[in-house]
């Protein structure tokens, strides 16, 4: 059985999907003001650069947006020759101070503003509908007669110049129930454009960021996923969003252990080591993952297997086994962008087909859209993943003041989360008291505005918490000085001030 198993009772809400133990897929939301993927919003182009055929569009973020001419909607509407088209100036579709409704498609990374298309797309939970767009669209997973059938509904579906994808979950499904989701998601869509037409712009029209909302969007139709959470409120709230899906809605569970959630799960071993660099293989052999914005590298070696026989035979064994870690594993640090895979040298074309077979076949559980591009002259493995979200590891960490960006610590968000995940450990102690020391923009990031968050932690672990702050803000860090009665606490900070 497939689970999904939520830690929402920290500021960062983390997600684990689970099947026979093991974490498939691993996310985290924090809550933050960051434009994700499927917001869609009201903007203003700031500023057009013809030689960059783009536009930079506020969208009321930190950064301003990033929008390509042939992702603008008067690109796509225009009705230019298709080669007069190609060779136009993005000026000719769009002007500075103009206003966009846009959708984010990429979100923002420490250097560059979200990816923005005016091409809307509406998901619904076995549909997405597409307004402007003249796209009939299957899922690759179904069958061909599947295929088929839903293609040709889908012609009748639409109007205009609207379009459609059929998502895996319409397989079984009757044609009166797909007319009804797309009709749901028309007036949703429509009800979007209304108020586009009153909303002042930069302002935000759908926020695609409450993450319970796609855990039931993307589910709702799964036979036999359990869905466990750990907040009594954001458990009330998943029950009433599955409503209409009574087979999903019986199988969301509250945890109620005393042992944080991730722990009871074995996910925050698995987590852990989704953060590390370096992973095992079964035989012996290794990944070395390396990550920076533009490119994931991961180089196979064979380290402890020496094989049984010849050097190809080992060097064969080791990669194959390597290909479908490395499917793993860019699903579950959820890797993207261009990705360099050096193989151990292979010197026979067919040991090399073999191996690039193999990455495609682990590659098909994979949600997210893959393209092969396979060994190249100098032997190394190209191959892309489409990029919407940050990758775990970037998701948690940010640039390292210490050594000037060029490496990467894990963030005050981050480690607060881990220490307030500490605190709630000791939810059931019997002591009085405990005091946590930290460093300054980690101390701040517990207490929250006006320490209301601290306060809100006290109540609910039933324990008197006493927050210190460390000399140095160099590193998030924090540490467990004492536990025990509040006096002895007070004694030993007042011996240190």
């Amino acid at each position: 059985m497939k689970k999904i198993i939520i830690n929402a009772l920290t500021q960062i809400k983390r997600t684990a999907m689970m099947e026979n133990g093991e974490a498939l897929e691993l996310h985290v939301d924090d809550s933050s003001d960051q434009p994700v993927p499927g917001s869609i919003y009201k903007g203003r182009v700031r500023k057009v650069l013809p030689g960059m055929q783009a536009a930079f569009v506020d969208i009321g973020a930190v950064k301003n947006g990033f929008i390509h001419r042939d992702d603008l909607l008067s690109y796509q509407q225009s009705y230019m020759a298709p080669e007069d088209k190609k060779a136009a100036s993005i000026s000719s579709f769009v002007r500075e101070g103009e206003e966009l409704v846009v959708q984010v498609i990429k979100e923002e990374t420490d250097t560059k503003g979200a990816r923005l298309t005016g091409m809307l797309s509406i998901p619904g939970s076995r549909l997405v509908f597409l307004p402007n767009a003249s796209h009939i669209g299957v899922s690759k997973k179904m069958s061909r007669n599947e295929k088929e059938k839903w293609r040709q509904f889908g012609h009748s579906l639409v109007k205009g110049e609207d379009g459609v994808i059929f998502r895996t979950a319409c397989t079984g499904q009757s044609e009166a129930d797909i007319q009804a989701e797309f009709d749901g998601l028309v007036e949703r869509h429509r009800h979007l454009a209304a108020r586009a037409e009153q909303a002042a712009a930069p302002g935000i029209l759908h926020d695609e960021g409450e993450f319970l909302n796609k855990i039931i969007r993307d589910h709702a139709y799964e036979n036999g996923t359990e869905i466990i959470i750990d907040d009594a409120s954001e458990f009330r709230k998943l029950i009433w969003l599955a409503k209409p899906f009574p087979l999903l809605q019986k199988n969301i569970v509250l945890y109620s252990g005393k042992e944080n959630i991730f722990s009871y799960y074995g996910v925050d071993a698995q987590w852990e080591k989704a953060l590390r660099p370096h992973v095992w293989l079964k035989n012996g052999g290794s990944l070395r993952i390396d990550q920076t914005e533009a490119l994931s590298v991961i180089d196979v070696n064979t380290d402890k297997f020496t094989g049984k026989s010849s050097r190809r035979e080992t060097v064969l064994l080791t990669n194959l086994q390597a290909a479908e870690e490395i499917a793993k594993q860019l699903r579950l640090r959820n890797l993207a962008g261009m990705i360099i895979i050096d193989f151990i040298t292979m010197s026979e074309p067919e040991d090399q087909q073999r191996v690039e077979d193999a990455l495609k076949e682990a590659l098909a559980s994979d949600g997210t859209t893959t393209v092969v591009h396979g060994f190249t002259r100098m032997g190394v493995f190209e191959m892309t993943r489409k990029k919407e979200k940050q990758s775990l590891f970037h998701a948690l960490s940010e640039p390292c003041s210490v050594c000037k960006a060029t490496g990467r610590v894990q963030s005050v968000r981050a480690v607060a989360n881990q220490a307030e995940l500490v605190l709630r450990e000791y939810r059931h102690m019997d002591d009085e008291a405990l005091w946590i020391e930290a460093t300054p923009e980690v101390a701040r990031q517990l207490k929250g505005v006006n320490s209301e968050h601290l306060h809100h932690l006290e109540a609910h672990l039933s324990y008197r918490i006493y927050l210190t702050e460390s000399g140095s803000d160099a590193m998030p860090s924090f540490s467990i000085r004492h536990i025990g009665p509040s006096r002895e606490i007070e004694e030993r900070i007042k011996k240190i001030n």
